[in-house]
């Protein structure tokens, strides 16, 4: 576990990132990805990990990092990490119900899966549309080379899940708050089916 005042994740976002690389690159590109890391990040991701638990954000970014440096994949590696992430954590009655909805509804929704993996910031959503959504997130700096990615990942298995397609994510701003918090907007954009 970690101090108060590190910025934690969710171990859900830890569990699902080592079964995402287990299934997809094999149990030996785990050991080079652990290989890569300090000494204290690899002892976190060897110790039990649990998906109510709660770890380093830093642990996991270097762990992503270390990711998109062993497959080659860089930025696009931690996207498809996070839309597995994404799918493997709602359960069956999640994606009935968004499978039922639209695009636009789903991502409506963001906010309230936030919690789900991050004990820090926070997102809005604004101006939705059918085929585009404005996305706000309030975070610490830590956050801030992951979270396009990471945005990318979520929302296309959001997209994905209420019969859409093409999802694009494009930054439109960036900007210090006056509480140690960044502001950086997003916009969302996906093609109807």
């Amino acid at each position: 576990m970690t101090q108060q005042s590190t910025i934690v994740a969710r171990g859900a976002n830890f569990v699902f990132a080592r079964n995402f690389v287990h299934q997809h690159y094999g149990p030996e590109a785990w050991a080079r990805v652990l290989a890569r890391l300090s000494p204290e990040h690899r002892r976190l991701w060897e110790s039990p990990l649990m998906l109510i638990g709660t770890y380093d954000f830093g642990a996991f970014k270097a762990t992503a990092a270390a990711v998109g440096e062993e497959t080659g994949a860089g930025d696009r590696a931690l996207a498809a990490m996070y839309e597995y992430a994404a799918d493997q954590s709602l359960n069956t009655l999640y994606k009935v119900f968004f499978r039922l909805a639209n695009p636009a509804f789903v991502i409506g929704n963001f906010p309230k899966l936030w919690p789900r993996f991050f004990t820090a910031g926070e997102v809005r959503v604004e101006n939705v549309s059918r085929d585009r959504a404005e996305l706000r997130f309030s975070v610490p700096q830590i956050f801030l080379d992951w979270l396009g990615p990471a945005c990318l990942g979520y929302s296309s298995k959001a997209v994905q899940l209420a019969g859409g397609t093409g999802v694009r994510v494009r930054e439109i701003d960036r900007r210090a708050g006056g509480d140690g918090k960044w502001e950086v907007g997003y916009e969302v954009s996906w093609v109807l089916n």
